[in-house]
């Protein structure tokens, strides 16, 4: 009997676990590097050179427009993929190299403070790539993963993510005021390197190859689910996202960020204006619960979702905050109060990080392979969404005088989503695919549709 040659046997993700969360984890701390340069340690150097509000305003908002941009990144990446090497590693691949080369571009170039132009070019590169890496690296868990690891990704997710971004942050600050930009950028391209090379290395699934021009062959089952015309790839994502659970999942993924873009417009002004705070003690505040966040999503974030259960968690985590929104709106008396202000700020920032890690593995269920990248990305851009609406309700309540009303409006749309949870029964496994096979022509043992 013949047997497969360690060689090509070695380094794939289909094989082993530890690999597969070991993926996320690298890849989804590099995340962090172009986030944690361009929204935080650039626009701190530029103004202690003295740039003004609207120079660093025009470098972030032209590094944030990638993000807004990232739904056509899902489609892109399920329509066009080079199969021999599996359907998301040249993705992958090519958006982290992309991201080594910019940075290395940008220390080559080594911009001024007042160059705004150059800045916010290397900055909408930088971030334009880390968009793709990320609808790449999401649609590859989602492709891989087994059932008992969901919750565990989405713990590494958003801990690996929220510490590459407090480590680039201090790093890079600590660079550029020392060294300079050059220095400050060719570092910050390590890390992106050597991880980028991790990717070379591995493999998706046996026989495939891990470059171009290297042998391998592309894997039966991705030859089976792909999609090679626009249009069955449209109408495929449109169907796996108008299921009737698919649509109870939306106001779920909604509102989950709502309070926060609230509080980003309201809480600087409620602890400096009625809590005394000064501007360095609540951005030192926030960041420092950002951190301790992130580690404990990424040490036991994914474990504990694991054992409770994802829809379970979510559940919980909703009751919380709304506890926690109806005392806050009800103590107006003790918003002066420093330790009532920091507890609830850190309660509400763990029950917003267990919601968000309960709700991925309930969306990698619910992806169909074929259309996973667009599938999970409309999903992880309807999450999004919900934070410019809260900044409206936070500029209709408190921005209006009624600052108790914006928590107690929050506790209301709460309750709605905490009886969708309860009632919806979301699945405990994938089994969109199944589902899909009777209905998707790209599903299961059906051949492909192709111009």
């Amino acid at each position: 009997m013949a047997s497969i040659p360690a060689e090509q046997s070695a380094l794939i993700l289909t094989r082993s676990k530890p690999l597969r969360l070991l993926t996320l984890l690298l890849f989804y701390f590099t995340q962090g590097f172009p986030i944690g340069l361009f929204f935080y340690a650039v626009p701190t150097w530029m103004a202690a050179n003295g740039a003004g509000t609207g120079e660093i305003g025009a470098v972030v908002a032209t590094a944030s427009l990638p993000w807004s941009l990232k739904l056509i990144n899902g489609f892109l990446i399920d329509r066009y993929t080079f199969l021999p090497m599996g359907r998301r590693r040249v993705w992958i691949i090519g958006a982290q190299a992309l991201i080594v080369l910019i940075l290395l571009a940008g220390a080559v170039i080594a911009p001024e403070h007042s160059d705004i132009a150059m800045l916010s070019a290397i900055g909408f590169v930088a971030n334009m790539a880390v968009t793709f890496q990320d609808v790449g690296i999401d649609s590859l868990a989602v492709d891989i993963m087994e059932e008992d690891e969901r919750a565990k990704a989405g713990g590494i997710m958003f801990g690996a993510q929220l510490l590459g971004i407090a480590a680039t942050t201090a790093g890079g600050g600590a660079l550029l005021a020392a060294s300079g930009i050059s220095a400050c950028l060719m570092v910050g391209a390590v890390v992106p390197g050597v991880v980028m090379l991790y990717g070379i290395i591995i493999r998706e699934r046996s026989g495939e190859r891990r470059l171009p021009w290297t042998h391998g062959q592309s894997h039966r089952r991705n030859l089976d689910i792909q999609v090679e015309a626009w249009w069955p790839l449209l109408v495929n994502a449109v169907k796996a996202i108008i299921v009737p659970l698919s649509l109870m999942l939306i106001p779920v993924l909604l509102f989950r960020s709502l309070p926060w873009g609230g509080f980003e417009s309201f809480h600087p002004i409620l602890f400096q204006d009625v809590g005394g705070w000064k501007l360095t003690e609540y951005t030192n505040f926030t960041s420092t619960l950002g951190l301790a966040t992130g580690v404990v999503g990424l040490v036991v974030g994914g474990w504990l979702i694991d054992a409770i259960g994802a829809q379970r968690s979510m559940l919980i985590a909703v009751i919380i905050g709304i506890a926690l929104l109806i005392i806050m709106g009800a103590s107006q008396s003790l918003w002066s109060e420093s330790w009532f202000l920091m507890g609830f700020a850190g309660a509400i920032e763990f029950v917003g990080l267990f919601y968000a890690i309960a709700m991925i593995p309930i969306c990698m269920r619910m992806c169909s392979p074929a259309v996973a990248a667009t599938q999970f990305t409309i999903y992880m851009a309807v999450g999004n969404f919900g934070r410019p609406l809260g900044a409206s309700l936070a500029a209709m309540t408190a921005g209006q005088g009624h600052p108790q009303l914006f928590y107690y409006t929050l506790a209301g749309i709460w309750t709605l989503v905490a009886v969708v949870i309860y009632f919806a029964r979301f699945p405990e496994e994938n089994v969109a695919e199944h589902e899909a096979a009777h209905e998707l022509p790209q599903a299961e043992g059906i051949a492909p549709i192709r111009d």
